[in-house]
């Protein structure tokens, strides 16, 4: 009788067990799991929050409104603090214990780089979606970029330098990844154009040498206008010490630099008239359906003003959903992305490009006496 027990235990466990197993793959089933590494508290913590805000907003709309073909988009989202390292083990355990779907929205040229160059990621054929980073890959492989080149964003900003009848041109630059790969951006770029570079400067973080050269570089250098290829927060360190120095200065950075923190660190009066290049449409320009959707979206599940950095993660989510409505798997995906063709995201419209850049928008700000984004 106690055998016959103990099996009727053995039994009922083995079927709790295979019945939890039906039930894991049937929740697999229902979803499409997407796995995001961006910098949370690190020095780019800021834009990563205000990315991700734009992106859970739509991916939380899609859901609450069926899903997509009936499955929910599960966002898995992890903290690399700003290292490559750590995006790195992020992304072996997205590909082998995690089976991510698709990955979307890492941040940053090193984080991208290494994981362009990741033997396990290129094995894999999952695609990754709208990375924050501009930077022109020697293999772009199955990433897919929303964003444009830090050569289409240079060629805007000197345009506009140009345009103001100014020719000399001054670099300040933060020694990492994304600084070195935009210096020499505009480098190639000031082949072509009558500008003049007269002075360029490595600014460290929190290096009070290299801020006092590049200030005395700047200055007997004649330079009329200087761009800023640094993150927020050592722009806006450099603002408020350079600005008030030379309040008739032309400042400039590329879209990496949130204007609400370096207004915020380096002071309204010093941070006005710093002209900032932005690769996604003005949240406050209503007449385009997008920025009504994401106003109406951020009302709705944050209640607070959106930003270029919550429309571009909006946009990035939209775009994905849009990609995946079209496609089952990674090589659909990557199919999907290779094809398109005026993609319309509410006024916003996509197209298949070189690198796997689907847009090429580029447009110019300056931050105002007010501390708001003038267009």
């Amino acid at each position: 009788m106690r055998m016959f027990g103990r099996l009727l235990q053995k039994i009922g466990v083995s079927c709790l067990f295979g019945m939890s197993l039906v039930c894991a793959h049937a929740q697999a089933a229902s979803e499409i799991r997407v796995g995001e590494s961006i910098d949370m508290t690190g020095i780019n913590g800021d834009l990563g929050k205000d990315f991700l805000a734009g992106a859970r907003v739509y991916f939380d709309y899609i859901n609450s409104s069926g899903g997509i073909h009936g499955k929910k988009i599960a966002l898995d989202v992890r903290d690399n603090h700003g290292s490559i390292a750590q995006s790195k083990q992020i992304t072996q355990d997205f590909l082998t214990k995690d089976k991510v779907d698709v990955l979307f929205g890492y941040y940053g040229e090193g984080v991208t780089e290494a994981t362009a160059d990741d033997k396990l990621f290129i094995q894999s054929g999952i695609p990754l979606v709208a990375p924050f980073s501009g930077a022109t890959l020697a293999r772009t492989g199955n990433i897919y970029f929303l964003r444009p080149s830090y050569i289409e964003e240079v060629q805007e900003a000197l345009r506009y330098v140009q345009g103001l009848g100014l020719r000399k041109l001054a670099v300040v630059y933060n020694p990492n990844a994304y600084g070195h790969a935009a210096l020499q951006a505009v480098k190639v770029e000031l082949q072509h154009q009558p500008l003049q570079l007269v002075a360029e400067q490595a600014i460290r973080e929190n290096n009070d040498a290299d801020m006092t050269a590049a200030i005395q570089k700047l200055k007997s250098s004649g330079a009329q206008a200087t761009l800023m290829i640094m993150e927020t927060l050592p722009a806006a360190d450099f603002v408020k010490i350079y600005h008030p120095l030379s309040p008739g200065a032309l400042l400039l950075g590329l879209s990496q630099i949130n204007h609400e923190t370096l207004m915020e660190l380096a002071g309204k009066t010093a941070a006005a008239g710093v002209v900032i290049t932005q690769v996604v449409p003005h949240p406050g320009n209503f007449s385009l359906p997008a920025v009504r959707e994401l106003d109406k979206l951020m009302k709705k599940y944050r209640d607070e003003a959106p930003s270029h950095l919550t429309m571009e993660g909006y946009l990035a989510a939209k775009l994905l959903v849009r990609t995946l409505e079209r496609a089952d798997t990674p090589k659909q995906i990557s199919q999907v992305l290779d094809n398109l063709h005026n993609l319309d995201l509410g006024g916003f419209y996509l197209s298949s490009g070189p690198d796997h850049r689907v847009s090429s928008y580029v447009d110019i700000t300056a931050i105002s006496s007010r501390g708001g984004l003038l267009h």
